[in-house]
């Protein structure tokens, strides 16, 4: 790492040394195997700080201006990871694409603070995987269990007070959040899937909840980060699963939204959490709509008037595809270059046509799932098509020979409003089978086999 390192930290002694009063924040590294040519840093509320262009030995060094203290995000290619950052700092990272969060490596000032967020997610992705057997266990030892790994993660932290020098409370609160709140969501988890079994074992539910007295889950600035996030919609939903509603009943979704009015204070976090709400409910039902009830009680709550447009579009876009009908005319730009009618493609063939949204759905998830996907029913035809103008963005990981994109011209675009994704499946007659499901549901299995 010393060969790629030292070049850059003598750029950035030279760049603070001559803009020593300015409140510049210098950040670079090292790409092994670089999957683009950018890296993208991003705030906590999504929006692009800086976009650092690699240089031909794959190194890059940004300049940020006037940042604010607090967690960041940056992207490489399909990959996300997380970033501590205070103004002024200078640091360095170096990582291997092909062991992206396991390669990740940081120096320079705040190193020891990142190096530390990055350690422990590496942490709880394998203790993610040891859940699976532990959420076998009574509930004695699960607790037993989740006891002993508080204690170590207690011990780390206090370690880490002790050997690290000037840790600030708002750094303290995000590795709080990465040492334990993934706990706080399988305890949580723990008592909601009790609760779903034909007959619960009598637990003490109180000692799955005993962490609530000392969590918040009303922060703006940590929504977006996935341990934080994570925990609040288990919160809310224990709360839910616990006045014995099915979770596929339209009084589920009213439930989940008063459940979210209540306890959220702050007026942003509430309204997003409200349309994620009423966006994924409506992804999980079984027919395509929402009940009237719910979506009056949305637009009732939600102070987003952009929200309400998202959501009528999305509703909107549902009636222009109607179930049981042909599927409608519209260009598609094939792989191969050329402009085909839809009706040609689909002919003779059952299909399964996802639309994407590149924003929306990360390229490693749609590879994963379509390709899993393809082999269960290697006689079907897959369509993977962008929404969005972009006919040189293919995902890597998927066959080209599945991938399509819409010009701006084409009629799709009228039953795609809302730019959500969607997923329509067509049998071989072009009759539609489902006009709006979720790729990533379940049913969607199903509903594939059935089409022959």
């Amino acid at each position: 790492m010393i060969k790629y390192i030292v070049p850059l930290i003598s750029i950035f002694l030279i760049s603070c040394a001559t803009s020593k009063d300015e409140n510049f924040t210098y950040i670079g590294g090292k790409i092994i195997h670089p999957k683009g040519d950018f890296v993208i840093i991003f705030n906590n509320k999504n929006e692009v700080v800086d976009s650092i262009k690699l240089n031909k030995d794959n190194t890059f060094l940004g300049k940020l201006d006037n940042i604010k203290t607090g967690l960041y995000y940056f992207e490489h290619g399909p990959e996300t990871q997380y970033l501590y950052l205070e103004p002024q700092d200078s640091l360095l990272m170096r990582l291997n694409t092909w062991g992206f969060d396991e390669s990740l490596v940081f120096s320079g000032s705040n190193a020891e603070k990142n190096n530390a967020l990055i350690e422990n997610f590496l942490i709880n992705e394998k203790q993610l995987k040891d859940f699976y057997k532990y959420n076998k266990l009574t509930s004695d030892d699960f607790l037993r269990t989740l006891d002993s790994l508080r204690k170590q993660k207690d011990d780390y932290l206090e370690e880490f007070k002790t050997r690290s020098a000037d840790i600030s409370e708002d750094y303290l609160d995000v590795l709080k959040v990465v040492l334990y709140y993934p706990l706080y969501s399988k305890l949580e988890t723990y008592a909601i899937n009790n609760r779903l079994k034909e007959q619960p074992d009598s637990i003490n539910e109180n000692n799955f909840i005993s962490h609530r007295k000392d969590v918040g889950i009303n922060g703006d600035s940590l929504m977006f980060f996935p341990p934080y996030r994570k925990y609040v919609y288990n919160n809310i939903y224990y709360d839910v699963y616990a006045k014995n509603i099915k979770d596929d009943s339209d009084e589920f979704t009213i439930s989940v939204l008063e459940t979210v009015n209540s306890k959220i204070e702050s007026t942003e976090l509430k309204n997003r959490l409200l349309k994620e709400t009423i966006i994924r409910h409506f992804y999980a039902k079984k027919s395509c709509g929402l009940n009237k009830k719910a979506y009056n009680l949305f637009r009732e709550i939600s102070s987003s008037e952009s929200d309400k447009e998202i959501i009528a579009k999305l509703l909107a876009d549902v009636k222009h595809i109607p179930k049981n009908k042909t599927l409608p005319e519209f260009s598609i730009h094939t792989p191969q270059g050329s402009i085909e009618n839809i009706k040609n493609i689909v002919k003779g063939n059952n299909t399964v046509i996802y639309f994407r949204n590149k924003e929306i759905s990360p390229d490693n998830w749609v590879a994963s799932r379509m390709n899993y996907l393809i082999s269960k029913s290697p006689n079907t035809q897959f369509l993977v098509v962008n929404i969005d103008n972009r006919k040189n963005e293919y995902i890597k990981k998927l066959d080209i020979k599945h991938q399509f994109y819409l010009d701006e011209k084409s009629h799709a675009h009228n039953f795609l409003t809302s730019k959500y994704p969607r997923t329509i499946l067509v049998n071989k007659k072009g009759v539609v089978i489902n006009s709006f499901c979720a790729l990533s549901s379940e049913k969607i299995e199903k509903q594939i086999t059935e089409l022959h």
